[in-house]
């Protein structure tokens, strides 16, 4: 079993629209219901969330100039990148690996299901939105 995970989608917006939803983690209960249902800032680039399968404590760090944002997830390193495709069209890649403590391989398979279902859930509202 692969221990990388990649997800990609084009979101039919501009570059700038789409770096405001996926860098601002007090969104993510909108766009990725799968992973937290509740968050707060706690701190400088410091958040708390709670989700269908616990707690969570991250830090943030980005650049919008490279289309870096990359969470620290306890033993967990989230990195999502945004390429700009033209003025209407921007790609987001999202690499998960997965961690030393996730031995089960059943829960390792519906943890990318749940991060494709994210990334296509904030797909479908960026695009909606005006």
């Amino acid at each position: 079993m692969r221990d990388i995970h990649v997800t990609k989608v084009v979101i039919k917006k501009p570059y700038e629209i789409v770096w405001k939803w996926l860098s601002d983690p007090l969104t993510y209960p909108n766009i990725y219901p799968f992973w937290l249902s509740e968050i707060k800032e706690v701190g400088d680039n410091l958040y708390e969330g709670t989700g269908p399968y616990g707690e969570y404590k991250f830090t943030l760090e980005i650049n919008q100039k490279l289309g870096s944002i990359n969470l620290k997830i306890g033993n967990e390193s989230s990195r999502t990148r945004l390429f700009q495709l033209d003025d209407e069209n921007t790609v987001v890649i999202h690499l998960a690996v997965r961690w030393k403590d996730m031995k089960n391989h059943l829960s390792w398979f519906f943890y990318k299901r749940g991060v494709n279902k994210d990334f296509k859930n904030a797909k479908k509202i960026i695009e909606k939105c005006k």
